[in-house]
């Protein structure tokens, strides 16, 4: 087995710390975060979970698992920032959907885990769905707050805002949430 493809564990790296910072500032301890990649089992677990659910698919699909302070991933992830629109760059933006869930632990403690399988279980693919930014400015106008999301959907909201921050785009119909994310209110 090649060094590339064997297991790591190391924390984050300063551009990673740096550019995650932009999503949750200071309300996430980045110090306390493991990185773990080349793991295999969280594709094994994805795998397991559609056997029993009953979905077929033809495409491998990559899956990670954040337990605690602990983010595992199944491929290497970026040792170096790439730009904007570089093919890779997605990789570090499913970082940040696990950071989420490492700052759901941080500010809930393991209950957060609960919640995150529950979300899984009760609403399969479903469940990191949150409607974009009408859905967004939907529920801004309903007096929701980030709390009132899932935890898949709190993750993915932290992604597409990165993304979405990265690209120059509109992040307004973001804000209100990120701002509860960057004030550590669970």
């Amino acid at each position: 087995m090649s060094s590339e493809n064997s297991p790591m564990v190391r924390s984050l790296y300063a551009w990673e710390v740096q550019e995650a910072r932009r999503v949750f500032a200071a309300s996430l301890q980045y110090e306390r975060v493991r990185v773990h990649e080349n793991t295999g089992w969280p594709d094994s677990v994805n795998q397991l979970g559609m056997r029993l659910k009953g979905i077929k698919s033809t495409v491998p699909v990559h899956n990670a698992i954040t337990l605690g302070n602990h983010c595992y991933f199944p491929v290497q992830l970026l040792v170096d920032p790439v730009p904007v629109g570089h093919p890779d760059h997605g990789s570090f933006c499913w970082l940040i959907h696990e950071l989420t869930h490492a700052w759901q632990y941080q500010h809930m403690g393991w209950r957060y885990l609960g919640l995150a399988l529950y979300a899984q279980f009760r609403y399969g693919a479903q469940a990191y769905v949150y409607g974009e930014e009408e859905g967004l400015r939907q529920r801004q106008r309903e007096g929701w707050k980030l709390s009132n999301f899932n935890l898949e959907q709190q993750g993915d909201i932290a992604r597409n805002y990165y993304e979405r921050l990265c690209t120059g785009q509109d992040v307004s119909a973001w804000l209100p949430f990120i701002t509860d994310l960057q004030q550590g209110l669970s």
